[in-house]
Parts: structure tokens; sequence; C-alpha cells
């Protein structure tokens, strides 16, 4: 009798260690600028497919008239709401206030450039006049994320060359961003570099952006997609036993279309030609749920992407991201709600 009772409560421990596991994952979505100001009843549509992380994600505009020249601003010509200190620090209020948690990640963008992937500079004049703007920038947010108490901040997006040839300057802005902010710290790698990034273990999460190619098929099953991560996993699980912290989909999703699993940024330049197709959207997200949410290496994830204006997002005859409005929100409810 007493044996059956101590295996009763290991089982229960085991049960109640499992849940507290569950409940501790991050399930988020990254939220889409909004152009002008919102209310917070861009929150409850987020609440009611048990969202419980938002990310902010907004950008400064990187112009480079040639490689030698780097400069780095607010876009001042008609600034997205979304992407003005006040706008974010309301929004941070708002989101809050209604008991969610929040993070946020300053990004940059170039028209006139491509990927900031490829992005490098020419002269080592060039790079410490960019790298002092890029870390006023980051710093100024950093410690709005302090003041406002943000949970997360996730400080720079796939600059997978910028790391590769100054790893130096990486390091010491995280030092940096330590000194004025006090809450946990991610980096988001591209997934084709994330294995090569040498500041992990200054931070609190391995964070990828989860763009994987997994199937060139136009709806690809669940199983063939949960066959494709297995080898993608396996390197996962090996770079968080390396760095002992763990795995977080700073991006991850799918557009509703033909081949969504595939490579999806050659998707960018022919989306108004895409067709609809709900099924391979839904398929996606359903094989990254069942191939790592369950993991306790991996702590959840933000959804590429939601819109703040639920009522006209997505649709069974949208083609993007946003999973709103399609059979793919139903699935993330059930997975967020575990």
């Amino acid at each position: 009798m007493k044996k059956c009772f101590q295996l009763l409560n290991g089982i229960s421990l085991f049960l109640l260690l499992g849940l507290y596991t569950n409940a501790q994952k991050i399930n988020g979505f990254n939220l889409e600028p909004p152009i002008k100001p919102i209310d917070d009843a861009f929150v409850k549509p987020i609440q009611a497919v048990n969202g419980e992380w938002v990310s902010l994600v907004f950008y400064r505009l990187g112009d480079y008239e040639d490689k030698f020249y780097p400069a780095l601003h607010y876009n001042t010509d008609k600034p997205k709401w979304g992407e003005t200190k006040e706008g974010i620090v309301e929004m941070i209020e708002m989101l809050h206030q209604n008991g969610m948690k929040v993070m946020l990640k300053p990004s940059v963008w170039f028209p006139d450039y491509g990927w900031p992937g490829d992005f490098e500079l020419e002269t080592e004049t060039a790079w410490l006049e960019w790298e002092l703007n890029f870390s006023r920038y980051v710093l100024d947010f950093a410690k709005i994320a302090e003041a406002q108490q943000v949970e997360l901040f996730c400080f720079a997006t796939e600059y997978k060359r910028a790391i590769q040839v100054r790893p130096q300057f990486w390091q010491k802005l995280i030092e940096q961003i330590r000194n004025v902010y006090s809450g946990k710290m991610t980096y988001a790698a591209n997934w084709d570099n994330y294995t090569h990034i040498p500041f992990w273990n200054q931070l609190d999460y391995i964070g990828i952006d989860a763009y994987f190619p997994l199937s060139d098929e136009k709806t690809p099953s669940v199983e063939t997609l949960e066959e494709a991560w297995q080898g993608k996993k396996d390197t996962m699980e090996m770079v968080q036993a390396e760095y002992q912290i763990p795995i977080l989909f700073t991006e991850y999703g799918y557009r509703s279309t033909h081949r969504a699993m595939w490579q999806q940024w050659k998707l960018e330049k022919v989306k108004k030609y895409l067709p609809a197709n709900e099924a391979a959207q839904k398929n996606g997200y359903e094989a990254i749920f069942e191939s790592f949410w369950l993991e306790d290496w991996f702590v959840g994830g933000f959804a590429w992407y939601w819109s703040p204006y639920d009522f006209v997002a997505g649709g069974p005859k949208n083609n993007g991201y946003s999973p709103q409005n399609k059979t793919a929100e139903e699935l993330i409810k059930e997975w967020y709600g575990k």
C-alpha cells in the first residue's frame, strides 16, 4: 500500500510538472504595427485565441547610398503610429493593463539595400558610424522597455553577415543593454545561421526566425512536415544542450497559399499572384505544434503575424501570413489553450 501511494504521488508530481512546463510556454503573436492610434480593443481577439504574449515589432529606416556611407533614422514621412515612441508606449501599457506580456523588437528596414542578413560595410569608419547609430537606437528602446517593465527584449533581427564580421560589437552591445534593462533578452537569428551566433551564452533564449524550407508540395500533409522537421529539430536540441538555455521561435508561421512551407522569401516577390490555400497554412502550424510545443527545451514562440484590425484581417480568400478568420486560427486557439 505504501509503495502504491508513493507511486501515485510520483505520477501526480510528474503530471503537475508537465502542466507547469506547458503553462510557461510563450504563446505569442507578432503584431503588425497599426497605422493610426488604436484603443485596447485589439487585445481581446488575441486573448480569444489564448494568446498571452505580443511582440511589438517596429522599424527604423536604414539608408545606404553606397557601402561607404551608413545612415540610420526614423521614418519622418508619415510614420505608422505603431512605430512611434508614443504609440509603442501606449500599446505596452494597454497590453499590460489587460494582463498580457510583451516582447519589444526594434528592427531595421532596408528599402534600398535588401535583407538585413546581407548587410555589410566596406570601411572601419563606416562600421563604427553605423554601430554608434544602431546602439543609440537599440539602447533608446531598451530604456523604454525597462521603464515599462517589458518582459522580453529582442535587440536585433537576422544580421547574418554583420555578426560574422563584427562579433565584438554585438557582445559589447548586449553588455550595454544589460546595464539599462533588467528583463530577459534574446536575438532573432535567421533559420539558416542560428548555429553560428557567438553570444548565445549572454542571452536568456536562443531566438530563431523559423522559416525553414520543409516541402515544395502545394499542400503537404502534417506527417510529411513533421518528418521534414525531425533533422532540424535534432540540431536545435543539440544547440540548446550546448548553451543550456531554451529555444524560442521569435517568428514562425506561413502564408495561406500553395507551397507555403518551401522557400517563403521567394513568395514575397509574387504574393499578389498566389492562390489562397487555408489547408496548407493549417498543416504548417499543426506540424510545428506537434513537433515542438510539448518539448521542455522549447519555450514557445510568436506567430507571424497578427493584424490589430481583426474584423477585416485574413479570411478564406486571403493569401497572407495572418491566421485570422482562417482555419489555422482555431488550431492555434486549441494549442495555445493546452
